[in-house]
């Protein structure tokens, strides 16, 4: 994520919840010490929008926002762990600290949900995906968190890859059909990766030759084992739609990646509060 694009969604955030309130220090600002303290066990992830986010609402006055302290992203932490430290101007930490604290809560909980399923698959060759499951407005910024978490993104929108589904098969009439209509849609630096959901489906696109990226949609592990034989030195194999199976049981089949939507829509916010250290200072 770059600055500019954290910032315009910041500012999206922080009008979507002030509308047209107005957020004004005043001639002689009062400041307080804030400590952000979490009451959970997780990962940390977030912590580079505390600054512009309250930035945002002093008009980028530097004197009204000092950081004392702040934990790097993908940290561990502990319940009762002090996540970050600064000192803030009251008004300016009134009408943004809501925003922060949702935004911390939400991101540290699927960096922390992550990090869970890549320990699962430790060991492995096998790495983990997110998908495009995820919250409108928010895409970016939660799969920066699966970063974090030490999974991998697959593709931020349609834009960036095709997937070949069963319903585009149905549509097109087949498979070379469907990759047909696809190679001709695409750029040479688009890839396209074809779904199937059984052996003939992907004898059919192994002896197509054009596809370099298989989707094994919602087989069993006797049926990932026999495709990772089929066809596991020729392309690359996704496992998704994996349901109840164990994680690590999936990962030893051999395929390449696993594709989880649960790794964003499956996390719990991470727990954490607010405490006032020091008040009523002036500038």
């Amino acid at each position: 994520m770059n600055e500019i694009y954290i910032r315009r969604k910041l500012e999206e955030f922080l009008s979507e919840d002030l509308g047209s309130l107005e957020v004004n220090p005043g001639p002689n600002p009062e400041y307080v010490t804030v400590r952000i303290v979490v009451q959970d066990v997780g990962i940390f992830c977030g912590g580079r929008l505390i600054k512009p986010a309250f930035d945002l609402l002093a008009q980028y006055d530097v004197h009204l926002l000092d950081m004392v302290q702040l934990l790097d992203d993908g940290t561990l932490f502990s319940s009762g762990d002090v996540l970050a430290e600064f000192r803030v101007e009251k008004e300016i930490l009134r009408n943004g600290i809501r925003i922060v604290l949702n935004l911390l809560g939400h991101l540290s909980g699927i960096a922390t949900n992550t990090r869970m399923k890549v320990n699962e698959v430790s060991g492995t060759n096998c790495k983990l995906l997110d998908t495009r499951k995820t919250l409108p407005g928010l895409r970016a910024f939660e799969k920066y968190a699966v970063k974090v978490g030490g999974a991998h993104n697959h593709r931020p929108g349609r834009y960036a890859g095709i997937l070949i589904k069963k319903e585009d098969i149905k549509i097109y009439g087949g498979i070379k059909k469907a990759i047909d209509k696809a190679s001709e849609e695409k750029s040479h630096l688009v890839e396209i990766e074809v779904e199937v959901e059984n052996s003939e489906q992907l004898e059919e696109v192994v002896r197509d030759g054009r596809i370099r990226y298989i989707l094994l949609d919602n087989m069993s592990i006797d049926e990932m084992k026999k495709a990772v034989h089929r066809a596991g030195c020729l392309v690359t194999l996704e496992a998704s739609g994996i349901g109840g199976e164990d994680l690590k049981e999936v990962a030893e089949t051999g395929v390449h990646y696993i594709s989880l939507s649960s790794l964003i829509l499956g996390a719990r916010p991470i727990k954490m509060h607010m405490i006032i250290v020091e008040a009523g200072k002036r500038g």
